[in-house]
């Protein structure tokens, strides 16, 4: 596995560990109607971008890691309450990664639901939530 492969790991099993939270790693099976979609994201500053995190002569080991979380449901309320379940399931809980000293994971911002007329067969409402955190070698 890879360092970014680590940092998804580590959050999607916070995610998995609520048995009713159908989490999917960027493909959902058909049939699908309530569930938490998550794209994963990293960036790694520099001493510039991150002056508190990393010295600006020396190269960057820090990780910037953001779950993009799409909550489906039928309903507006449905996508809520997956919502909810996602939060309680991530928010404030520290990752915990192999050789990686980990912060606490944030909400960073979010959408409101939006009616997706997309998904064959059925309307859904997605709301996306992101969520991140920082980590350094340790």
């Amino acid at each position: 596995m890879s360092v970014v492969d680590d940092h998804f790991t580590a959050f999607f099993a916070l995610l998995q560990a609520d048995a009713g939270l159908n989490p999917y790693d960027g493909l959902v099976p058909d049939g699908a109607v309530r569930y938490s979609l998550v794209y994963f994201y990293v960036e790694t500053p520099d001493g510039l971008a991150a002056p508190d995190a990393v010295n600006l002569t020396l190269d960057s080991d820090v990780i910037d890691a953001r779950a993009y979380v799409h909550n489906v449901g039928v309903t507006p309320a449905a996508a809520r309450i997956q919502c909810g379940r996602a939060r309680m399931a991530v928010l404030n809980k520290t990752p915990a990664i192999t050789g990686r000293t980990c912060f606490p994971i944030r909400w960073i911002e979010g959408q409101p639901p939006q009616r997706n007329e997309e998904v064959p067969g059925t309307t859904v409402f997605d709301q996306v939530d992101v969520y991140g955190w920082r980590s350094v070698p340790g």
